[in-house]
């Protein structure tokens, strides 16, 4: 991976994990989220910076895939690295590893920077030195991909609610990755576990607007879910154990 790579460790919490006392994909994705958040403030490009300029991260897509979700009181270690740097969106990627040094788990993320005023993407090239972060180290899976429309059945529908809202003035993006992961029964996980998850984020989503969610078993295990705000897209994902 290079020297570009940086390790940050975590405990996992109790209130990080489910019945089965393993780590909840929501909980891992913002640890991965807090881990990107804590190297771009050592690369000096954390949200403190981009908040002078009135500019935000947002994360454009995120895929992760697991061998095995880490349980209750467990460290982990995050290793993650910028793997290139475009005009509209920045790669990261992140493994993940126990104790014992073994990897458990790898995954990528894209991001893009966004102007608070105008809600719109920037121009990365603004940021000056941010390339000389670039490793072009890649990723150990698959970057994440464009998602297709899901035509399925609708699982759930509610209002959005203060709870919903983070410092964008939109739904937090990993309580998108909450309401996905409560479409599947206890008895479910109990018999499955998540292999890979994959999630676009399209179109935000404010405060008192109405979502729902469609879900469709594409092929055994595997499920594609829509969130939607009447006729506009939030995002799209995919669940698969």
């Amino acid at each position: 991976m290079g020297l570009e790579a940086r390790s940050y460790s975590f405990m996992i919490q109790p209130q990080l994990v489910d019945f089965q006392f393993q780590v909840t994909m929501a909980a891992l994705s913002d640890i991965l989220l807090t881990t990107a958040g804590y190297n771009a403030d050592d690369n000096g490009f954390g949200i403190r910076t981009l908040q002078e300029l009135n500019c935000t991260w947002v994360l454009s897509r995120l895929t992760i895939e697991m061998t095995r979700f880490p349980m209750q009181y467990e460290k982990i270690h995050v290793e993650t690295w910028i793997e290139e740097v475009g005009r509209s969106n920045t790669t990261r990627n992140f493994c993940i590893r126990d104790e014992k040094n073994e990897i458990i788990g790898n995954a990528c993320s894209i991001w893009a920077m966004l102007d608070m005023k105008t809600r719109r993407a920037k121009d990365l090239q603004t940021l000056e030195g941010i390339h000389e972060f670039a490793s072009n180290n890649v990723g150990l899976i698959e970057k994440p991909i464009k998602l297709g429309s899901v035509e399925g059945e609708e699982y759930d529908g509610f209002k959005v609610k203060y709870s919903d809202i983070d410092i964008n003035g939109h739904v937090n993006s990993i309580r998108y990755i909450q309401w996905i992961s409560d479409c599947f029964t206890l008895d479910c996980y109990r018999k499955c576990n998540v292999k890979r998850f994959e999630i676009n984020y399209v179109n935000e989503i404010l405060f008192d607007e109405f979502v729902e969610i469609v879900r469709l078993e594409q092929e055994p295990k595997d499920f594609r879910f829509e969130i939607r705000n009447e006729n506009k897209t939030a995002c799209r994902a995919r669940m698969l154990f």
